[in-house]
């Protein structure tokens, strides 16, 4: 089961079902017809919704430079 995070809060209308409210930085299984009404709503990234004092480190290697960053590049 893979989890995604909602963006934003919203209300979610199912077809025969009614409505589902959605508050931002729930997680939701990516399999629920909520997920699968609204796709736009939701996001693999698990910083949606993180609540946090002090800006957490990240632990993943980008593979590219951001614009403005300088990388040391050690040529064998």
């Amino acid at each position: 089961m893979n989890i995604v995070y909602a963006t934003g809060s919203a209300v979610v209308a199912l077809p025969g079902s009614g409505q589902v409210a959605v508050m931002a930085g729930s997680h939701w299984p990516d399999s629920d017809p909520v997920v699968q009404a609204a796709p736009s709503l939701f996001s693999a990234d698990p910083m949606v919704g993180l609540n946090y004092s002090v800006q957490p480190v990240e632990t993943v290697e980008s593979a590219t430079a951001v614009p403005g960053e300088k990388r040391s590049v050690r040529r064998g």
